[in-house]
């Protein structure tokens, strides 16, 4: 168990090293992933798509391409015993944060359909959703104390 010193220095270093190497990680991961989300939504809109259609799209490829950079990259480093669990967890915290985001576009869509208005309102609850998941990617997904 890490304690906390007078200075406001953690007694196990490492372990902050860890959380901002993996937050470094997500981050980059996430902004490749917004990147392909904003993108495919943006064209699928374009293209004349309706905002449910071009948000449900955009997500799965974007959570497709999250998937793959966090567990090749990002949480690598960690053992995970049981990878079948991991993924369901994976899976079922995306579905939930991105069914999330998906209300909230759906919601700002009754209001108006303006392209910049629906894309804040996207941008404000991706950042929302990422730091969630984050977490929970974390503390549940890739729980495993082990590390290589």
């Amino acid at each position: 168990m890490t304690q906390a010193l007078p200075n406001g220095a953690d007694a196990n270093p490492g372990t902050r090293s860890k959380v901002t190497r993996e937050w470094l990680g997500m981050a980059v991961v996430g902004v490749a992933a917004v990147i392909v989300d904003f993108g495919v939504f943006n064209l699928l809109l374009m293209a004349g798509a309706s905002p449910a259609v071009a948000n449900l799209a955009a997500l799965i490829i974007a959570t497709t391409v999250a998937f793959l950079a966090n567990l090749r990259w990002t949480f690598a480093h960690r053992e995970v015993t049981d990878g079948s669990r991991a993924l369901i967890r994976f899976f079922v915290v995306n579905v939930v944060s991105a069914g999330a985001v998906q209300i909230s576009v759906m919601l700002a869509a009754a209001v108006s359909d303006d392209v910049p208005w629906l894309n804040g309102v996207k941008l404000a609850a991706t950042i929302v959703a990422t730091v969630v998941r984050f977490a929970l990617y974390r503390s549940w997904v890739y729980r495993s104390g082990s590390t290589r």
